[in-house]
């Protein structure tokens, strides 16, 4: 569509088409540590709560102090934080190869996953400074896409990584894509807006509270934002226990660990696709309920399906997941934008400690019932509790879709606004 290309044009500036480059490598090289890392951990233990502990470890940093690096990202030079960010990660997944036991693989896992919450929202509020104001949307629609082809094929890469070199030598192509998304930044000619660092605590704790001000205070942000999170609680809940299941019920390889998380990621990417083909001023209510619901599609893994059977039980949970698209449009909407790289930080850490209690919830309970079996309690309860979460922001959702279609907006791509409404 004519739409379409002139959305893609956006890559032809200089500055947002690093960004670009460095962000997808990166998300690359993420995806191969992560199909390696459970795969490592499983073949120095063979147990599903230490592939758990393992991928959980990652996401801590991000709901301890992901919320106070997302002040960084609102004050110091971001281009800084981003560079200085992959090069230590870099170096410290190079380490992982050289480990030999599950304890120092925690370690390390640990160690980089520091950095992460410091690289996403200096990324995220770099880009608006990077592009003219009336192609800061097409950027945010490329970044979005791209994230969700991503996540479509990321898992096979990682998977293809595993098959060809081995889990210990898969750690050496991750260290790779940070340094080039490192060089990729260094080479971005914006520095972004620069407050200075915080002079002490107060500073820190000042903006915080303001950043989750903006989303409490807004009926919608404060219901879907959890809702998401609690989501992932019973989705992302099973992928620590799936690639026990995969290899140990299903006799597969690690390699066909990252076909089936592939199978989710393509469902998404289509779903994602569709989404954009849908007239202009769509209703976005339903898309969000039917991705609270999407977890509850695990409880089909209690069937103990085949390999062909998961990867369509994945593709379709995949699809149905694909309307948590509409919560960062609306956290875009409704924040305003000095305050963004706060807020989407603070929607960072409830998203990963969501993930972070599923991830390791499930694989406990599947060292005790079965992987199956946990695949579908964690399914069904997380399902129920993002549902809950929802239900008070519903009638604001209508709402909003309703002025949203009476106002004729031009696209279902969010635009900045000055301010939250409450």
């Amino acid at each position: 569509m004519k739409r379409d290309a002139s959305v893609w044009t956006v890559l032809r500036i200089r500055d947002y088409r690093r960004l670009w480059f460095a962000d997808v490598v990166s998300d690359a090289g993420s995806f191969i540590t992560f199909i390696a890392l459970a795969v490592y951990v499983h073949q120095l233990t063979g147990t599903a709560v230490a592939v758990g502990f393992a991928l959980t470890l990652r996401t801590i940093p991000w709901f301890t102090i992901g919320p106070i690096a997302g002040t960084f990202a609102d004050r110091l030079d971001r281009r800084v934080i981003m560079v200085s960010c992959d090069l230590i990660r870099a170096g410290l997944v190079v380490l992982l190869p050289f480990t030999q036991t599950a304890g120092q693989a925690y370690a390390i896992a640990f160690a980089s996953g520091l950095f992460g919450p410091f690289f996403r929202p200096a990324r995220a509020a770099l880009i608006p400074s990077t592009v003219p104001a009336d192609r800061y949307v097409h950027a945010l629609a490329v970044a979005e896409v791209s994230h969700n082809v991503m996540h479509m094929i990321g898992p096979a890469l990682g998977g293809v990584a595993v098959l060809l070199v081995g889990a210990r030598h898969a750690f050496f192509l991750d260290a790779g894509t940070f340094v080039f998304s490192a060089v990729m930044v260094l080479g971005v000619s914006i520095r972004g807006s620069v407050r200075g660092r915080p002079a002490g605590v107060a500073d820190v704790w000042r903006d915080l509270k303001e950043g989750a001000r903006n989303l409490w205070r807004d009926r919608i942000l404060r219901s879907a934002v959890p809702a998401f999170a609690l989501l992932l609680l019973g989705f992302e809940g099973a992928i620590g226990a799936l690639v026990v299941y995969v290899q140990d019920r299903l006799g597969r390889g690690g390699g066909s660990y990252g076909i089936v998380l592939a199978a989710a990621g393509l469902g998404t990417a289509v779903a994602t696709l569709l989404l954009a083909r849908r007239p202009r001023a769509a209703p976005r209510t339903w898309p969000l309920v039917a991705a609270a619901a999407s977890p509850a599609v695990l409880v089909l893994v209690a069937l103990r399906p085949g390999f062909e059977a998961l990867l369509g039980i994945m593709f379709l949970g995949g699809v149905i997941t694909s309307g948590t698209l509409y919560v960062d449009t609306f956290i875009a909407e409704r924040t305003p934008d000095e305050g963004r790289g706060r807020a989407f930080s603070l929607n960072g850490a409830m998203l990963t400690m969501g993930e972070a209690i599923g991830t390791l919830g499930v694989a406990a309970l599947a060292d005790h019932i079965g992987p199956a079996r946990a695949i579908a309690i964690g399914g069904l309860g997380g399902a129920g509790l993002a549902l809950l979460a929802l239900v008070p922001a519903l009638s604001a959702l209508r709402a909003a879709d309703a002025e949203r279609a009476a106002s004729g907006a031009p696209s279902d791509v969010p635009h900045p606004v000055p301010d939250a409404g409450a």
